[in-house]
């Protein structure tokens, strides 16, 4: 008769409802290859009215795309996300978010033009009404789907924010193509000085900022746990970015207007700029606030967490290498001169794999659902595990 297993040996896994998850992904796969269509259809046109007018438009909306996508990837350099989330995240904004927002923004303004018979004020109508609540509504439902289906990889607020932000920067991308076509019709200084005002200017000050502060309200609820009040976090900063997205679509025409530039330079490099301090920055300067909390909070787990591991898992003088991030860079900088490319990636990826040890044994402790030791946790033993492979396969030192 087989001995019984003992509580020792026992190896417990957290509920996974993959059948759930991979049917919703399935579903949102189909719409998203709709939104597509939608998304082909417009640039299909756009490109038809003006080849290269359009591959220029492109050009320009990725010149600043990429950079700011960089800098938000950079704020998240102690766990990074997985690529295939990042990709996600971006894509929704840039195809879902932006084809729902189309539609509905266009037959919302169709709407008031028939009530009012004003195509000016139709237009600030379909700014400051539809625009923020339709907009917002689409791309923070990228942030709630990443929440519900990957929690293992949506781990803390500054997670929350970097998603939104990426979905937001997607967003922008496109309209700004969108927007870049329609001033090619003036020339392409007039794609210029958009590009200075939407790609500059409001780059990571407006849509990223806007969705950034959806993302914050879900890595709160991610992160407190307990509670049905948390929930409230999410109407919260999801209304946030709502309104931070009106304000600037109602109050950036009154404000050029007061500060009574006469010129267009004037404008651009006075009204412009003042705008974004007074309209957007406190809520940029929010969640950078928020962004330096929680690395003070992530170095203070990763020492926490990773303290006590055994040898085969964490050389001692491995963790004064691990955090501050500045400290890791100039670690692999040393490697990678010192003993080549190969040695650095390895020791990138161990240090990566400790990092998201640290971050699941805080989950473990914090989750009220988990009734068994750490030491019994798959997740753990799996991680562990695989930091024993990969130093196995290291070059010896």
């Amino acid at each position: 008769m087989a001995e019984a297993t003992t509580p020792q040996q026992q190896i417990h896994r957290r509920r996974d409802w993959w059948f759930l998850r991979y049917g919703c992904l399935l579903v949102l796969v189909g719409f998203f290859f709709i939104c597509l269509i939608v998304s082909a259809l417009v640039a299909g046109d756009l490109f038809s009215n003006g080849p290269m007018v359009t591959a220029l438009a492109f050009v320009l909306a990725t010149a600043t795309a990429v950079p700011y996508s960089l800098v938000l990837l950079w704020f998240d350099r102690n766990e990074q996300e997985p690529l295939l989330l990042i990709i996600t995240a971006f894509m929704w904004g840039a195809v879902v978010a932006t084809a729902i927002s189309l539609i509905v923004n266009t037959a919302f303004g169709v709407a008031m033009f028939g009530v009012t018979g004003d195509a000016a004020l139709s237009g600030q109508l379909t700014a400051s009404f539809s625009a923020p609540f339709i907009e917002e509504l689409t791309k923070g439902m990228a942030v709630l789907f990443l929440f519900l289906l990957f929690r293992r990889d949506f781990d803390n607020v500054l997670d929350g924010i970097l998603y939104g932000a990426l979905v937001g920067l997607g967003f922008a991308w496109f309209e700004n193509v969108i927007y870049y076509v329609r001033a090619g019709e003036g020339g392409v200084l007039e794609m210029a000085k958009l590009t200075y005002l939407r790609g500059v200017l409001n780059g990571v000050t407006s849509h990223a900022a806007y969705t950034g502060l959806t993302g914050l309200g879900f890595g709160l609820v991610r992160v407190l746990r307990k509670g049905v009040a948390r929930w409230a976090l999410v109407p919260l900063f999801w209304g946030m970015a709502m309104f931070a997205h009106f304000m600037w679509n109602t109050f950036v025409g009154p404000l050029i207007y007061v500060t009574g530039a006469r010129s267009e330079l004037e404008v651009y490099l006075g009204s412009l700029p003042l705008a974004v301090l007074v309209l957007q920055l406190p809520f940029v300067v929010l969640l950078l606030g928020v962004a330096f909390l929680v690395w003070r909070h992530e170095r203070q787990l990763i020492h926490r967490y990773l303290k006590d591991e055994p040898g085969f898992v964490l050389h001692p003088e491995e963790l004064r290498w691990l955090v501050p991030a500045r400290r890791r860079l100039f670690y692999g900088v040393r490697v990678f001169f010192s003993e080549g490319p190969l040695q650095w990636w390895r020791t990138r990826a161990l240090q990566q794999d400790l990092i998201k040890l640290s971050f699941v044994k805080w989950h473990h402790e914090q989750d009220e659902e988990i009734r068994w030791a750490v030491d019994q946790d798959a997740d753990v033993l799996s991680l562990r595990d695989r930091i024993r492979r990969r130093r196995a396969r290291m070059a010896p030192r």
